[in-house]
């Protein structure tokens, strides 16, 4: 068990001063500064000596993956979940700790209880909606107009950008999930702002529990989530510690808007801490990145002190051809791995699927790279299917080769048991891990299927009735069903084998190709980009009146530059950046000239020369 004082010693100075101070701070943490680690010793100080029980705390994070490192790093301190820490995402919080509390109180259509929308009925009851205002419309790409719209109109924003029919859209949607008895994620947050802000007693019951509210990744969570945070800390005295970088806002798209986290850092009963070490990066690096984001408004961020590399940037010029960006990235990829850099240690990166990820995708195949296409797996997507593909791994993997510890597999075990109501004491014991290490240790054939695996699984594990029964997991459950659906009598993937399956989106040995959104919290030795050309990194719009390329408005171009920063970011070591001054779009040249992100940091770092 590690030693908080220890912990906290081994911290530099502002992040020890983020720790100790005891009022509402926001952490100003850039990329690679530890802001990890300084969030969870937060957590762990308020709940080791700071807070007298039963007051607690809640920390809100971005996504799933975060709750489990979280959950992993805080064991590390003998800190669990449990009633006086809730550790979850903002829609497991506003689900949990607010809706299914008090919704039923105050609406009379909650009164037997929250049922969540799946993604699955969350699509077709939009599917429905959009038929009867907008017919044609596919929902995937509508999705981000109506989570916008939402966000809006519940903090009272301007909407006068959207479509006159986007409300009508809107308020269809919500009519069928009302007459389903249903919220779907965005709702959760929404309804949850609206019983807070608008019920005092709900608001005192929330800082009774939570004296602390502790929040990650604050720039990408939007402005629901920021008017709970202040209308708790205005009106109910809970203490906010709030982390995150407007310099790392990418989801724009959804609502995220840097502002938010501007806003309340300059609040004059906010402390405002800047980290200013980035100890992943060197100085070359570092100083790369912050050209391609702010030319005119450097963030001043310094290397670990510590740290003698300086990181490498390479130009590496293509013909006008994405084709060609996708061999010369190739090329790159062989040169790390003949460097000695190992396979899951090098990232490729793209924006969108375009002709340029076919391409990367043919030239890897062709010249052997061992590559995982993140965004390519057939298989649901769920906490509980990437819980199930670790399990997988874990079980036909030989122990010295395994990726995935039986620890954490036995954690992401029990938060589902204890979602699903089954005792504390049972869920933590010896014999629930025993039942996990049995259901796992049996013997498993070259041949054996998915389908197979997971009926003997489930039956062991009894699986199923826990997703059943924890209302949480409902999303999980649609996942879990459309899995054994895939694999049903009939379906192609009857004969799948297990093996594919565990496979699937396993990293350890394998070149990373992903987009710039995905490699967010992540970080490489080698970071490869190719597509750097005016038109595509940043996107230049088609203007069908004028028959020409308009670059990108201020703000979209504000944006790119904040998505290309978190790219380049990723990495430890070197950045490949493949640039040309044209490419091939449907048979037509285009020519717009090279990536202004790649002449800037070409620019700065000849800058940086001269001057030494």
């Amino acid at each position: 068990m590690l030693d908080l004082n220890r912990e906290y010693a081994r911290l530099n100075d502002r992040q020890r001063e983020a720790v100790s101070h005891d009022g509402n701070t926001v952490v100003l943490a850039g990329p690679g500064s530890g802001k990890t680690a300084t969030l969870v010793i937060k957590v762990a100080h308020l709940l080791s000596g700071v807070l007298e029980p039963p007051g607690g705390l809640a920390c809100i994070t971005y996504n799933n993956d975060t709750v489990r490192e979280f959950r992993n790093r805080l064991s590390e301190f003998g800190i669990h979940a449990e009633r006086r820490l809730f550790l979850g995402t903002v829609h497991s919080f506003c689900l949990n700790c607010v809706l299914r509390p008090y919704a039923g109180i105050v609406h009379s259509r909650f009164a037997a209880g929250v049922a969540v929308a799946g993604p699955n009925r969350a699509e077709i009851l939009l599917e429905r909606a959009l038929s009867r205002v907008i017919p044609n419309t596919k929902v995937a790409y509508y999705v981000p107009t109506l989570t916008r719209l939402r966000r809006r109109k519940v903090c009272g924003e301007d909407i006068s950008g959207f479509d006159d029919r986007d409300p009508i859209v809107l308020d269809e949607y919500e009519k069928l999930l009302s007459a389903e008895h249903l919220v779907d994620f965005e709702w959760m947050v929404t309804l949850a702002l609206e019983l807070i802000r608008d019920n005092a007693w709900i608001r005192n019951m929330l800082s009774a529990r939570f004296r602390w509210l502790i929040v990650d990744e604050y720039q990408d969570l939007g402005g629901p989530l920021h008017r709970i945070v202040t209308s708790l800390a205005d009106d109910a005295g809970v203490r906010v510690f709030a982390v995150g970088d407007p310099d790392q806002t990418i989801y724009d798209f959804t609502g995220a808007d840097p502002r938010y986290l501007v806003e309340l850092s300059q609040r004059p009963d906010f402390k405002s801490i800047r980290l200013k070490f980035n100890y992943r990066s060197g100085r070359t690096l570092i100083d790369a990145s912050q050209a391609a984001l702010a030319p005119e408004e450097p963030r001043e961020y310094e290397p670990d002190p510590q740290g003698a590399d300086r990181g490498e940037v390479f130009f590496v010029k293509a013909n006008d051809l994405l084709e060609d960006h996708a061999v010369k990235a190739t090329q790159a990829v062989k040169r790390a791995l003949k460097g000695g850099t190992p396979p899951e240690e090098v990232a490729v990166f793209y924006q969108r699927k375009t002709v340029l990820l076919n391409e990367l995708r043919v030239e890897f195949d062709s010249s052997g790279v061992p590559y995982v296409a993140e965004r390519d797996s057939k298989y649901p997507s769920s906490p509980i299917i990437r819980w199930l593909r670790d399990a997988a791994a874990w079980a036909v993997s030989a122990p010295m080769a395994r990726e995935h510890m039986f620890e954490d597999l036995v954690r992401r075990y029990t938060t589902v048991l204890l979602s699903a109501g089954r005792a504390d004491g049972y869920a933590a014991s010896l014999d629930a891990r025993l039942q996990l290490y049995s259901a796992l240790l049996e013997p498993i054939k070259e041949d054996k299927t998915l389908r197979d695996w997971l009926l003997r699984t489930e039956s062991q594990l009894r699986l199923r009735e826990a997703l059943v029964i924890s209302e949480e997991h409902s999303d999980d459950l649609e996942a879990f069903d459309e899995l054994l659906s895939y694999t049903d009598a009939g379906r192609s993937l009857e004969r799948t084998r297990l093996v594919d399956f565990a496979s699937d989106g396993r990293v350890r040995g394998k070149v990373v190709l992903t987009t710039f959104h995905s490699s967010k919290g992540r970080q490489f030795n080698v970071v490869v980009i190719p597509g750097l050309v005016e038109g595509t990194l940043p996107t230049w719009t088609w203007n069908r009146q004028a028959f020409r390329y308009d670059p990108p408005a201020a703000r979209a171009l504000q944006e790119a530059r904040r998505l290309f920063y978190v790219g380049f970011t990723r990495a430890r070591k070197a950045v490949y950046l493949i640039y040309s001054a044209g490419y091939i779009h449907k048979g037509h040249p285009v020519s717009l000239g090279v990536s202004r992100f790649a002449e800037e940091i070409s620019e700065r770092l000849r800058a940086n020369e001269e001057e030494r």
